[in-house]
């Protein structure tokens, strides 16, 4: 049991500095993940190196293909906007019941978590560009807890893969944001909608939260994708 319990921590290890360096631009998009290099680099089992690869594959931070191995997904415009939509769209449903069905204990709860989240810096000290571990998991468990109050477990746990999925693009983001963003005021506003069950306001301050960090990625210089290229050049001809 020791020995197991020791392999897991170090799995656990493996796949959080994977997943830092994912998400901090030290592995950059594309770039080609390779077990028998990390577990050098880690110390480490394959085995170990492979499973915290497929966990990142799971939440789709890395892909596998039989021809190309393990690689850092590629940002993609085409996949951006339908994360955008299907988050926008779920969450949406998700926070209208949540304001229907939420008790004081759900208001107490999604103050509490807002109340952790503009308390948390959300700027790396060292390096201004980097959004921190700990802003991202208070997000994360901010906009949970706006959700949780739905009582639709199925929907919330979706709403989360969607979440661990656009973690990618939230950061990537982070630098090109500068100062032509409040987010703090964004997240203010679905809060003192939600709790005064404003569901109409809710949705809309919801969905510009969502569509605002889109616009600056794709406004930072995101590449289009192959066939979206093609497509446009098609049209301007």
């Amino acid at each position: 049991m020791a020995r197991r319990g020791g392999a897991e921590t170090l799995g656990l290890d493996v796949y959080q500095r994977l997943r830092r360096a994912v998400l901090d631009g030290r592995l950059p998009p594309g770039h080609r993940l390779k077990p028998a290099e990390l577990r050098q680099e880690f110390d480490v089992s394959v085995g170990v190196v492979r499973e915290a690869l497929t966990r990142l594959t799971e939440q789709r931070l890395v892909t596998s293909s039989h021809n190309q191995g393990f690689r850092v997904v590629s940002l993609s415009r085409r996949e951006l906007g339908d994360l955008t939509e299907l988050r926008v769209v779920n969450e949406s449903l998700a926070l209208r019941l949540a304001i229907e069905r939420g008790d004081l204990r759900w208001e107490s709860e999604v103050l509490a978590a807002h109340h952790r989240l503009t308390r948390t810096p959300r700027r790396a000290p060292d390096n201004p560009d980097l959004m921190t571990d700990d802003w991202s998991a208070a997000h994360r468990a901010f906009h949970h807890t706006l959700i949780a109050g739905s009582g639709f477990p199925l929907l919330t746990d979706f709403c989360e893969q969607l979440s661990d999925t656009m973690e990618l693009y939230r950061r990537w983001s982070a630098p090109a944001s500068g100062g032509k963003r409040d987010v703090d005021e964004e997240h203010r506003r679905i809060v003192d909608a939600a709790l005064a069950r404003d569901v109409p306001a809710a949705l809309e301050a919801l969905r510009a939260h969502y569509e605002t960090t889109t616009a600056i990625v794709l406004a930072s210089g995101l590449t289009p994708d192959p066939g979206e290229a093609a497509e446009t050049s098609t049209q301007e001809l």
